[in-house]
């Protein structure tokens, strides 16, 4: 059976005190008895001494010799003058009256008996009465002649004495009473933060993290809630972290699947076309002469294909690879912004698609001249494969603070807003796109988004549907 801390508390707090309290109350009882006892005991030792002086003086004012005969003769009247004279009954007796009992001998030597002799006082208590009753023969020449007895109440003393024990238990009660009642509350009080500890610890072990202790203490336990609160804080973030890493391996599964899936959809149409095309030739031989000239050209076309697609699935690889190596160098961004731009002309010429293009030079950068010109390159070409014929790429660079900053914007039918956040997904292309140009893999962007931000860039995309796309790249700028 399991016994909790506060009634532990209070338990030991009542022993201790009830231990203490009755060592007091029996300690208080044994110091007003001996102290009774030794009022009575000295008090006996006086009256002794006083009782001889008397029964001497009583003799020589009489003028009579002490012996049996004048004791016997004189005995009332003496006993009279000296419960007078003592403040005490006295009684006297002859030597063949019986005495009264004996009682102990008290340790002072003054009563002690001798050989002859004996003196002894005895003290009774009866029905709350205290009496003491000294007791001692009377001897003349060596011969007992008689006994005296002498009575004192000392009820008084023994009453006072019982009421000051009684004023003592009382307040050995109300002492108890007082601690047992604040050794509840105190322990009620240190015990309540380790229930709300207790209470919180069942809910973390029951999976919930959103606990929060308030414990204003600032001792030992005030401590362990501050720790523990700290210990669920660093759990529920590991435990963030993991679910957060969780995630991130689903997504890289499902996009690592949806990569091989969609590898093996691209591959698969150009060798579908390929293995067609040459079977039919193969059967068909020279006869058709027509044929046989556009089974060869699809042939080589899809072969074309089919060898830029292995191409930039290498080099999305390395892109992805974390162990890439880069030539950087201190290059100026609008440079190689120019050359790309220089180079796409031809190209959007076929389409009546002007590139114009205001750039601030001295943009420098740490950079890979020929992975940064690529980059352009794939955007420009993007550009020109999705823009309007009869168009205009408007191409800017500038300076932004501290980044090199290129704009890239052309005029088409843009982006649907469901497609933007997967345009840089690899092989991914929007069927409400139109592309002039048949064969592409859809891996350009994921190219240039890896390469960008392995310079530490930041690549983003704002697209209107029916209007146009407009592509922004910030890199870290690189000048005084």
């Amino acid at each position: 059976m399991k016994f909790p801390i506060q009634f532990k508390i209070v338990v030991l707090f009542s022993i201790i005190i009830f231990v203490g309290l009755s060592a007091l109350l029996f300690v208080s009882y044994k110091v007003t008895e001996q102290n009774m006892y030794q009022i009575i005991h000295e008090d006996m030792i006086k009256a002794k001494t006083n009782l001889d002086i008397y029964l001497t003086q009583y003799f020589m004012i009489h003028k009579k010799r002490i012996n049996l005969s004048s004791l016997a003769s004189e005995k009332n009247m003496l006993s009279q003058e000296l419960t007078t004279a003592i403040g005490g009954p006295v009684t006297i007796y002859n030597p063949n009256e019986a005495m009264y009992n004996h009682m102990k001998l008290p340790d002072d030597n003054d009563l002690e008996p001798s050989p002859s002799s004996q003196i002894v006082y005895k003290i009774s208590v009866v029905d709350n009465k205290v009496i003491a009753s000294l007791s001692f023969p009377i001897q003349q020449d060596h011969q007992i002649i008689g006994s005296l007895r002498y009575q004192k109440d000392y009820t008084d003393i023994y009453q006072k004495n019982s009421n000051f024990l009684s004023i003592i238990k009382m307040f050995a009660v109300s002492i108890f009473t007082f601690i047992f009642i604040a050794s509840i509350f105190i322990s009620n009080k240190i015990t309540k933060p380790i229930r709300e500890l207790t209470k919180h610890s069942e809910s973390v072990a029951l999976g919930d993290f959103n606990v929060d202790i308030q414990i204003p203490s600032r001792d030992e336990v005030g401590e362990l809630a501050r720790r523990f609160q700290i210990m669920i804080k660093h759990i529920k973030d590991q435990i963030a972290i993991i679910e957060q890493e969780r995630d991130e391996v689903k997504l890289a599964q499902a996009q690592s699947k949806a990569f091989f899936d969609n590898v093996t959809h691209e591959l698969k149409t150009p060798l579908t076309t390929i293995l067609g095309y040459a079977q039919i030739v193969k059967d068909n031989g020279f006869t058709d002469a027509p044929f046989f000239e556009k089974g060869l050209k699809y042939i080589i076309h899809e072969s074309q294909r089919l060898n830029r697609m292995v191409v930039d699935i290498l080099e999305l690889s390395q892109a992805s690879a974390s162990n890439i190596r880069y030539r950087l160098e201190r290059v100026d961004l609008s440079e190689i912004v120019k050359e790309a731009c220089e180079d796409m002309r031809i190209k959007s010429r076929k389409y009546n698609i002007r590139i114009q293009f205001g750039l601030e030079y001295g943009l420098y950068t740490l950079g890979d001249h020929d992975k940064l010109k690529e980059v352009f390159l794939n955007i420009l070409d993007n550009s020109i494969k999705y823009g309007d014929v009869n168009s205009i790429i408007d191409v800017q660079s500038y300076a932004e603070g501290r980044l090199a900053v290129v704009r890239i914007k052309d005029k088409g039918n843009g982006i649907p807003t469901e497609h933007l956040e997967h345009v840089f997904e690899p092989f991914y292309r929007s069927s409400g796109m139109a592309n002039r140009e048949k064969g592409s893999a859809g891996l350009g962007l994921a190219i240039v988004k890896s390469i960008v931000e392995d310079h530490g860039g930041l690549i983003e995309l704002h697209s209107t549907f029916k209007e146009g796309t407009e592509i922004k790249i910030s890199l870290p700028g690189e000048w005084e």
